[in-house]
């Protein structure tokens, strides 16, 4: 029987592993929605689709506390490395708090890209939005993953 030895000095066989694998994977399979409010963008991560999206506005009173089920729902997503994933990014207004957190849920995106993940970010912003559009660029330049910048009329 075949397996590995973890650093702890745990044995698990590759049979334990494919199913630890694959439940892995099923946990992840839950879809994250919330509903925008006047503050807070409206959010879907959708895996069967294979589109996820923030859009709207973002100025919570309190960040940590809207972003936490984001990130806590990426650092349990375990894509299929074959399924095409598009993060679009449809903002027209967030802070400073906001924006250090839009880039922490890029740079999971990119971790996972750089695992061999087919993810790629779509970041929109409204003609004549040349802060937004910078703001869209200054993200892509510190990133891997691949990030189209989309202007939407």
């Amino acid at each position: 029987m075949e397996g590995r030895y973890f650093s702890n000095g745990r044995y698990v066989s590759n049979g334990v592993q494919n199913l630890i694998d694959k439940t892995k994977t099923q946990q992840s399979m839950e879809k994250l929605i919330i509903e925008k409010t006047e503050s807070t963008p409206e959010v879907k991560f959708i895996p069967e689709t294979g589109l996820f999206e923030i859009e709207g506005k973002i100025i919570p009173e309190d960040a940590g506390k809207f972003f936490a089920p984001i990130f806590s729902w990426l650092d349990n997503f375990f894509p299929d490395k074959q399924q095409p994933i598009i993060m679009r990014f449809s903002l027209f207004y967030y802070n400073t708090s906001s924006s250090k957190r839009v880039f922490d849920i890029m740079r999971r995106l990119d971790a996972k890209y750089l695992e061999g993940c087919n993810i790629t970010i779509n970041w929109e912003y409204e003609d004549g939005d040349e802060d937004n559009m910078q703001d869209g660029q200054d993200f892509k330049s510190m990133l891997k993953i691949p990030f189209n910048i989309v202007k939407v009329l």
